[in-house]
């Protein structure tokens, strides 16, 4: 065995000194059928993470975290993160992530109008179309009251001016869309400072709203 081969081999036994893990139906379907979509959606956690403190110390919830994939990029920019969602089959799928040196945790419940702890920062990322208009504010003060006085939230959301080009699957579940404008309405509610930026594929940019295909707002120092 020459030294390429060697050093190959030293990689590989590091690698897979970490145990593998299997990949829900979710994040399987979103690989196999269209990984560019995967792409993007990890893409608007990593946006997510690089706006928490750059010394790791943020103490995050996610809302909406499903299979957990998201919450494992966000694990690796925080102190610590508990992953929330109300679909049991998801979270158990989530569980196997703990096992990661990043080690988020994971709770199954129905979120609306809980408290889960005091965080730094909370982060939604597209939840808030999947959740009727009329509960539109139940679920802003769910993330308020989950948050430090000093905190950020993060909520990341398909724009409206996009649905034209949505899934038939996706229309289906979308039942409360989001321009940017009517997204920092809702949050500067809550906020006394609220920043939008706009997302085109897997960029992150502070172009023209309507033309953005995904959406982020931050919200600071809640009110």
């Amino acid at each position: 065995m020459d030294d390429s081969h060697k050093r190959w081999q030293a990689v590989r036994e590091i690698a897979l000194d970490i145990p593998a893990v299997q990949l829900g139906p979710y994040i399987s379907q979103s690989l196999l059928k269209d990984p560019k979509h995967l792409l993007f959606s990890l893409s608007r956690y990593k946006s997510a993470a690089r706006l928490l403190p750059i010394d790791r110390s943020a103490r995050v919830l996610e809302l909406g975290c499903s299979e957990g994939l998201g919450t494992l990029l966000l694990a690796q920019h925080a102190a610590s993160v508990l992953g929330v969602d109300f679909d049991a089959k998801a979270i158990a799928q989530a569980q196997a992530f703990q096992r990661s040196p990043f080690a988020p945790t994971f709770q199954c419940a129905d979120f609306i109008g809980k408290n889960f702890g005091v965080f730094d920062a909370v982060i939604s990322m597209d939840v808030i179309e999947h959740i009727e208009k009329r509960h539109e504010h139940a679920y802003m003060e769910t993330i308020v009251d989950n948050m430090d006085s000093t905190g950020m939230c993060i909520v990341g959301t398909p724009n409206i001016t996009a649905s034209p080009y949505a899934s038939p699957a996706s229309a289906l579940g979308h039942v409360n869309l989001f321009s940017a404008e009517r997204l920092y309405d809702l949050l500067h509610q809550y906020f006394h400072n609220v920043i939008v930026f706009g997302m085109n594929d897997e960029v992150l940019h502070t172009g023209f709203y309507a033309m953005c295909h995904y959406i982020i707002v931050a919200g600071f120092h809640k009110k």
